[in-house]
């Protein structure tokens, strides 16, 4: 008898999900990840010089960007996981095993990103923890979003652990706070990272940590609608149009104060001197090279189009919520990369003696290395592989 209850205990979260048709993407990711590992590794031995195509005039490239775009994701869900957790929210209660574990992924899928970036994975991990710099943003950066990933495991545990007792639960919400909390810590510490700079006239001030926590939430809200369209192919039960839809209100919410953000970051710019680097970076966003990527990427995709998908539907079709979804995530990676190169616009001047730094260098010359792809299909492998394995093998309808 006891061991037919353990059983029963364990099938309650392991099983093997016949009906979740998840194999494709799971076995893209398998793909991707060895693909990526691939490049990691000859990035590795050959160096960044031969695999990135960075210079001194733009140090930060696409898997800036990527790392940003994964990590902030992981940060809206633990926001939304958080709301469904420690506040009760009954939309999200009901899938926070699904966002827990989506969390967890994207995280590490991020953590690959900026290991890869910043040099040697390993000697970063050793100087992080024997000589870490705390007088420096990025240090809070990184040990913020490492306290944020223990977290996550932590909560996997709690929601995954088999019938469940009242302290568990009542830990899970404890755990649950505390991932949304340090979730928003993280993010606003990342726009501090690039606010602090004042080398970078578009990146210095305030504005990004706001603008990363909005559109982080924003894009948490995106990545459960557009995977639960993945995972049902499209046929999300009506058990979920109430998650699903509340879930489309807060990703439309999302877009409608970044719309805000959005103006008065462009016109508190504009009227700044035609000199100031934040006007360069402006002005190549409107009219220059990243235009294309501004009024399609970000405004177009990240804006326009899921806006109107959710308004003209009234966040009740779940298929078009996940196109929403879908568009928005696109037009989100665009928001990074657009953010991160534009900001490195350098300003007409003399040359910094000594630090290699053409100051009238064409910034237009920086165009992602095949290698940096790979490094981000690295990423996407990850993300891939853990979270749809999860699908097919563990249970994460049920409610904690």
């Amino acid at each position: 008898m006891s061991n037919d209850s353990s059983d029963r205990s364990l099938s309650s979260v392991i099983t093997w999900n016949k009906d979740v048709k998840v194999m494709p993407y799971a076995l893209f990711g398998v793909v991707a990840l060895i693909v990526g590992a691939v490049a990691a590794i000859m990035t590795l031995i050959n160096g960044h010089d031969t695999m990135f195509n960075l210079s001194p005039e733009v140090p930060w490239g696409l898997l800036i960007a990527s790392y940003a775009f994964f990590v902030l994701t992981a940060s809206g869900l633990a926001f939304i996981g958080g709301i469904g957790h420690a506040f009760g929210n009954s939309a999200y209660l009901k899938i926070n095993r699904r966002i827990v574990v989506m969390a967890f992924a994207v995280l590490l899928a991020g953590f690959t990103q900026i290991g890869m970036e910043l040099g040697h994975p390993l000697r970063l991990a050793w100087y992080m923890l024997v000589s870490p710099n705390f007088s420096a943003p990025i240090t809070w950066m990184g040990v913020l979003y490492s306290i944020e990933l223990l977290i996550l495991a932590f909560e996997l545990y709690l929601v995954l652990k088999p019938n469940p007792t009242e302290k568990d639960h009542r830990n899970s919400a404890v755990v649950g706070f505390c991932a949304m909390i340090f979730g928003v810590l993280a993010a606003a510490t990342l726009g501090f990272v690039f606010g602090s700079n004042t080398a970078r006239p578009f990146f210095h001030g305030s504005y990004f940590s706001t603008f990363f926590v909005v559109s982080g939430i924003t894009a948490g809200a995106a990545m459960l609608l557009f995977v639960h369209n993945l995972v049902y192919w499209g046929r999300v039960p009506s058990s979920l149009s109430k998650t699903m839809s509340s879930l489309g209100k807060l990703m439309a919410t999302g877009i409608g104060v970044m719309i805000f953000l959005y103006l008065w970051k462009i016109l508190a710019t504009v009227y700044t001197p035609a000199a100031d680097g934040g006007y360069a970076a402006i002005r190549e966003l409107l009219s220059g090279s990243l235009s294309t990527n501004f009024w399609g990427g970000e405004i177009l995709l990240a804006i326009v189009l899921p806006l109107f998908l959710v308004l003209i539907t009234k966040a009740q079709s779940m298929k078009m919520l996940g196109l929403a979804g879908f568009i928005y995530i696109v037009g989100f990676f665009f928001t990074k990369y657009d953010f991160i190169i534009a900001g490195q616009v350098p300003v007409g001047g003399d040359d910094f003696i000594g630090s290699g730094i053409n100051r009238m260098a064409d910034f237009q010359a920086y165009v992602p290395a095949s290698g940096e792809w790979l490094i981000m299909l690295l990423g996407c492998g990850v993300f891939f592989t853990f979270y749809f394995f999860a699908e097919k093998i563990l249970v994460l309808e049920k409610e904690s």
